[in-house]
């Protein structure tokens, strides 16, 4: 993702999507994007009382509810109320649309312990950048923290950092373990490793003009960015390459993605591969 023209908002209008709703309004007028707002109507045991009303009455409440969000009177808008299950809505309406990047609400009070999150339903059909908002939006994202493993997932979860952090600091981030250590002559020559590593990663970018930071952390994947997103300048967003759609459970959404999302330290972006 190296531009941000088109962006989907998902929303149930619950309270806690409040924030998203301010996030997707910040974004498209910094990015000078049309925002999209897509309600998908539910059933069955997910059904509440808004669901029950037509969807152009729903689409209404969508338009109040954005436009008493402060600076979004002035931009292109568009509502969709629309019936069937969230992920597949949003993924077709996404390839409708060209949208670049789908912006939902992290934590969903109404996901049950052990249950698929809202966000990762969306996430696993997603085949483009998913933002997940925990944090209310005072200011737009100043520092991102992107976890790497020099796979082909780092470089367009950099370039995503890169776009939606355009004039501030990010850092790149690297978790071993202590086999591979082992495998070393030595944390010497391990450190002279990544460095090597980091330096094929940001090759091609104008780092004289945007330096990029690095680190390096001993340990588990979600251990070692839990810690580091505590260490200043603590980041407001962390972005992430997702495996895909591969395998099952948690592997269909990617192990490290899930357990992330499932801590929130701040805003999680998720990079599909």
């Amino acid at each position: 993702m190296t531009t941000v023209r088109r962006i989907l908002l998902t929303t149930d209008l619950e309270p806690h999507s409040d924030r998203a709703m301010e996030r997707a309004v910040q974004l498209a007028r910094q990015h000078c994007a049309i925002l999209t707002a897509l309600y998908a109507i539910r059933t069955g045991a997910e059904r509440k009382p808004l669901d029950n009303l037509p969807p152009h009455h729903i689409e209404a409440e969508m338009a109040r509810h954005l436009e008493k969000i402060p600076g979004a009177a002035d931009l292109p808008l568009v509502v969709v109320a629309t019936g069937g299950p969230v992920g597949p809505s949003v993924a077709r309406y996404a390839d409708l649309w060209s949208a670049d990047l789908l912006v939902a609400a992290g934590t969903d009070p109404t996901d049950g312990l052990g249950q698929t999150s809202t966000v990762e339903k969306i996430g696993v059909v997603a085949r483009i950048p998913l933002l997940a908002v925990v944090d209310k939006p005072f200011a737009p994202y100043a520092t991102a923290l992107v976890p790497v493993d020099f796979s082909k997932l780092s470089r367009p979860a950099l370039d995503a950092a890169l776009t939606m952090v355009p004039d501030g600091v990010v850092k790149l981030l690297h978790v071993y373990d202590a086999p591979l250590v082992a495998s070393l002559a030595g944390p010497e020559s391990a450190e002279g490793s990544f460095a090597e590593d980091f330096i094929r990663l940001t090759d091609g970018l104008p780092l004289d003009e945007r330096p990029v930071a690095t680190s390096v952390r001993l340990g588990g994947p979600v251990e070692g960015i839990i810690l580091e997103s505590r260490m200043p300048p603590r980041p407001d967003l962390i972005v992430m390459g997702s495996a895909g759609r591969h395998g099952l459970g948690r592997a269909l959404f990617g192990s490290t993605a899930h357990d992330v999302l499932e801590h929130m330290p701040c805003d999680v972006l998720i990079v599909p591969g």
